[in-house]
């Protein structure tokens, strides 16, 4: 029995792997201090004095991890060992980028240095969208809705006499409702109403002739 368990404590030695390696800083240079750790049952660790590590492991799947607790980068590497024999993993430790971030938060540049990096004309540009946006929030929170949208109506509808004055000078100041008709997208019942405003406010007269009428500018 006791050769027995010779016999079995010499096969396992045997048939252990060596993983073996050095550990780096990310400018390649060999950091002595680092512990080395994996994963296996039960957990190995190593503190790699002069930059070099040592273990002896069965075939299988392992976690391998070196930490530097000064600087505190680290490293993680997932290795598989399949077969008997001399691994060389060298590590390297990477910094800590969330630590740095939140060690040394990103400083805003000084409002005066945004202020003189832009543009006057910009701060023109944004200030007269801001000012229109404010005077629609405005008109919207004061006034009922309907009531805007009668005012929209009214330009629109202001706009369109206009036109139709304007319309009439280009034909020298006279012309007919039937060329008008032919010249503007409406009915002949919206083209009608729109001369009788005109003619209610003086800048227009209608004058019957025939079938039709005649419309002057006065």
């Amino acid at each position: 029995m006791k050769y027995v368990l010779v016999l079995l404590l010499l096969s396992s030695f045997v048939s252990a792997t060596t993983i073996q390696g050095t550990v780096y800083d990310f400018g390649l240079n060999k950091v002595s201090g680092s512990i080395v750790e994996i994963n296996t049952t039960p957990l190995q660790k190593f503190v790699a004095k002069n930059g070099t590590y040592s273990f002896e492991v069965p075939a299988g799947r392992y976690l391998l991890e070196a930490i530097h607790v000064k600087s505190n980068e680290k490293t993680q590497e997932e290795i598989v060992i399949a077969s008997e024999g001399r691994y060389v993993i060298d590590l390297i430790l990477l910094p800590d980028v969330d630590a740095d971030l939140l060690d040394e938060p990103q400083e805003l540049p000084p409002i005066e240095d945004i202020v003189e990096d832009t543009p006057a004309s910009q701060w023109f540009i944004w200030l007269a969208v801001f000012l229109a946006l404010g005077y629609i929030i405005y008109r919207l929170s004061k006034a009922p809705k309907t009531e805007v949208v009668k005012e929209i109506k009214e330009v629109v509808v202001s706009q369109e006499l206009d036109r139709l004055v304007h319309f009439v000078e280009k034909e020298g100041g006279r012309t007919t409702q039937k060329e008008i008709r032919h010249h503007f997208p409406h009915s002949e019942a919206k083209i009608s109403l729109m001369i009788d405003e005109l003619e209610s406010k003086g800048v227009l007269k209608k004058v019957k002739k025939g079938r039709g009428n005649i419309v002057i500018k006065v």
